[in-house]
């Protein structure tokens, strides 16, 4: 090493060492709060989300950045006390746009912030991720955001729940205008990192909205779901406000600014025309009844709704306030399949940023631009053009080529380390090449090699044969039914089930799949006629609420030793869950930690446990992820009993079911052709029922 090279490495040392002498001395004089004034009064000004959450910065920076701050402090010491300071001077030390930003200081950083504002709201969603214990760290960047950015690109994410890495080192990249379907297994993280997104703890230009969608409207007495829809005063004022204050920073910006400002004016008074009173009402309606309100139920008050309903009021809100962003988590679970299908149409034109969870493939076919996969394996965030096809297509075609360059360089490096075994202590000459070859064995170490692609589980789910029963495994005969006080739901229906049957039943919500199935099970009792069930008949149910079948209390092992398999080992309950995908630290973690999905998953182990004649479905995709679903339908293929379906996945029905029955109009009739012309036909009813609703 030559004199000079060690010189520099030596006085590097030094001045390493003199910034930790003072970050020692004098850390604690940063002045942080006027640190957070003009963050503040940056983002009042629209010049773009500061980091306010975790950064991850290098120990470097963070030395580069304490020191920046103390100087900057000396500095102004230095001009409180000398008092001579030209006007020049004092207007170089301002920040850019300062002058234009002096309109809206007063309602940023005086007295206490509006709890109602942008930055309360914002705060608030980040106290909620740390009560969650949701940590989100992600790359410093140079500069700010520009206030009309539309795009979101990120990088160095990590999101972490509880401690548990869910992305490490990932890009967040998401594009104004395209629809992204994000997927991944059950228990991954979506629905945190969606979470994450949605509270801004990752930088996003203030110029989009985002609307996130997770929880149903409130029950209130107060105001009816077409007022719940329309509700948006407080949006109004909230644009008018900020137009005001642009407007009268307007005088004082410089040219550059006034177009900024122009821009973000004309984006305000748009948003503005959506939100226009004479228009809302034609739209909110538009949006309630291609959800499957009536007229009569848009005037009802939220609190008359079961949650599935006031889910839905919230989906109609979020779609009528047309967010720049909008977040949604599984937004089919509580529709059933002319509300899908409607929803499906209307969200393909979505010309905005679109992000959402979904588990149905035929839905993203239609809908989606791009695909978001989150690999678990090595925790990435992976993105794919097209829909959920192409995806497929896509994945099995990189998948293909990084399994070839994979084997040929794990070939290469077998190839080189057995050289160095062999001939290592031979002959000079050899001696030499395996040196030679261990040189490039590092070289190609220290490169990187290519990973194995990511193998998604395949999943053994099997239900056991309970063996053959005679004719008639269950008929219901001449039934009719209505709840107390209700208007008769079936009249006068005959339908029955065997071993052999393979039924999907659809139909509008309200029109009793759920009551029939309760009727077939004996939790109902019909006001006519009778359900006739062979004595010998074991049926299992899997219910939109099917939590209720476990205690949450437990682990899964637990559950099952103690309260289904006591006599049986551990050892053989162990494989039995994991074979429905419980697997690992899940058998042991209380199942109200667990995710949808992964409970889902027990309750299928429990009904393989239940050895059934007869299985009724009610909407089981809901909770699954794809390879789930995939498992399901394998197993509902070699399952030796009968099987009813209520669902709205085109993907499971198209794979299991041979009949389609429609339950309407007080009636349980057979459809005549498959799922893909019932869908068709009813694209076309929606359309005229759509029409007819618009011309009154």
């Amino acid at each position: 090493m030559s004199a000079a090279k060690r010189f520099n490495e030596k006085r590097e040392k030094l001045a390493l060492a003199a910034i930790d002498r003072e970050l020692d001395t004098g850390a604690d004089s940063i002045d942080f709060d006027g640190l957070l004034k003009n963050d503040l009064k940056a983002a009042a000004m629209g010049k773009g989300d500061e980091e306010l959450f975790e950064k991850k910065l290098s120990k470097e920076e963070k030395k580069a950045l304490a020191k920046a701050k103390r100087d900057a402090k000396k500095k102004d010491k230095g001009k409180k006390g000398g008092g001579n300071d030209s006007e020049e001077e004092k207007k170089e030390d301002e920040p850019a746009g300062n002058s234009a930003a002096a309109a809206l200081d007063k309602l940023t950083i005086s007295g206490d912030i509006d709890p109602t504002s942008e930055e309360a709201k914002h705060e608030a969603a980040l106290e909620e991720l740390s009560r969650q214990n949701i940590v989100v760290t992600y790359e410093q960047r140079k500069g700010n955001l520009h206030a009309n950015t539309r795009d979101i690109n990120v990088s160095g994410v990590n999101v972490a729940f509880h401690g548990k890495l869910l992305i490490e080192e990932t890009d967040v990249i998401i594009n104004y205008g395209n629809r992204y379907g994000f997927i991944g297994p059950n228990g991954s993280g979506k629905s945190t990192i969606m979470k994450a997104i949605a509270a801004r703890a990752i930088p996003i230009p203030s110029a989009l909205d985002i609307y996130f969608l997770d929880s149903e409207y409130p029950a209130r007495d107060d105001i009816t779901a077409l007022e719940a829809v329309m509700e948006s005063n407080d949006e109004v004022a909230h644009l008018e406000q900020k137009a005001n204050q642009l407007n009268h920073a307007m005088a004082d910006a410089s040219e550059e600014e006034q177009n900024e400002i122009q821009m973000s004016l004309e984006a305000i008074y748009d948003r503005l025309d959506q939100l226009d009173v004479n228009t809302a009402q034609a739209r909110a309606t538009t949006i309630l009844h291609g959800l499957g309100f009536t007229v009569a139920m848009m005037n009802q008050k939220t609190r008359e709704f079961s949650g599935g309903w006031r889910m839905r009021v919230s989906l109609a809100r979020a779609l009528f306030l047309e967010p720049e962003f909008l977040l949604l988590d599984e937004p089919t679970n509580h529709l059933d399949m002319d509300a899908v299908l409607w929803l499906e149409e209307y969200l393909s034109n979505w010309s905005k940023i679109l992000f959402f969870v979904c588990h149905s493939q035929d839905f993203m076919n239609n809908v989606c631009t791009h695909i978001v996969r989150l690999d678990m394996t090595y925790k990435k965030l992976r993105y794919y053009s097209g829909n959920y096809d192409t995806y497929v297509q896509t994945r099995r075609d990189q998948d293909m080529v990084q399994m070839r360059q994979y084997e040929a360089e794990q070939r290469d490096i077998a190839e080189i380390k057995d050289f160095i075994a062999r001939f290592g202590h031979g002959t000079v000459k050899l001696v030499r090449q395996a040196q030679a070859r261990e040189k490039l064995l590092q070289k190609k170490l220290e490169a990187g090699l290519t990973p194995m692609p990511e193998v998604d589980p395949q999943w053994d789910w099997s239900f056991p044969d309970a063996g053959q029963l005679a004719v008639p495994v269950l008929s219901i005969e001449n039934i009719s039914f209505n709840y107390p006080n209700g208007q008769e739901l079936y009249s006068k229906v005959d339908f029955g089930v065997d071993l052999q049957t393979r039924v999907a039943l659809v139909g509008p919500n309200g029109a009793g799949k759920t009551t029939l199935i309760k009727l077939m099970t004996g939790e109902l009792t019909p006001t006519k006629g009778q359900v006739k069930r062979n004595m010998h008949l074991k049926i299992s149910r899997f219910t939109q609420h099917f939590e209720e079948k476990l205690d949450l209390t437990m682990t899964p092992l637990d559950y099952f030793k103690q309260k289904l398999m006591p006599e049986e080992p551990i050892e053989k309950i162990r494989p039995l869950l994991g074979r429905y995908g419980c697997t690992g630290d899940q058998q042991s973690q209380v199942m109200s930690q667990l995710s949808a999905g992964q409970k889902a998953r027990i309750v299928f182990a429990i009904i393989a446990h239940e050895k059934p004649h007869l299985l009724l479905l009610d909407e089981p995709t809901n909770p699954l992820d794809m390879e789930s679903i995939d498992a399901l339908a394998r197993c509902l293929n070699k399952f030796q009993g009968g099987v009813l379906m209520i669902s709205h996945d085109m993907r499971l029905i198209s794979q299991c079911a041979q009949q389609i029955y429609v339950c309407d109009n007080k009636k349980v009739t057979k459809y005549r052709g498959d799922i893909m012309d019932f869908k068709m036909h009813t694209r076309k009813e929606n359309s005229k029922k759509l029409a007819q609703h618009m011309n009154g």
